[in-house]
């Protein structure tokens, strides 16, 4: 689910470099990215507290 979500914020920021779409159609691009910014940033927050959490219950050893 990350990945897909990395690939599609992705391609947002390359149609958006690229100059090539309308105002409407940048700030539409534009809004998509920042949501899917936000779900990306909450995904990696998740998985560092289940990396913590882990970590903490084997006292900081890997298994």
């Amino acid at each position: 689910m990350f990945e897909e979500l990395l690939k599609e914020l992705d391609e947002i920021v390359k149609e958006l470099e690229s100059g090539k779409l309308s105002l409407e159609e940048s700030i539409q691009k534009y809004q998509r990215g920042l949501e899917l910014s936000a779900l990306c940033k909450q995904r990696l927050l998740e998985a560092k507290e289940i990396i913590v959490q882990k970590m903490s219950e084997t006292d900081g050893k890997l298994s």
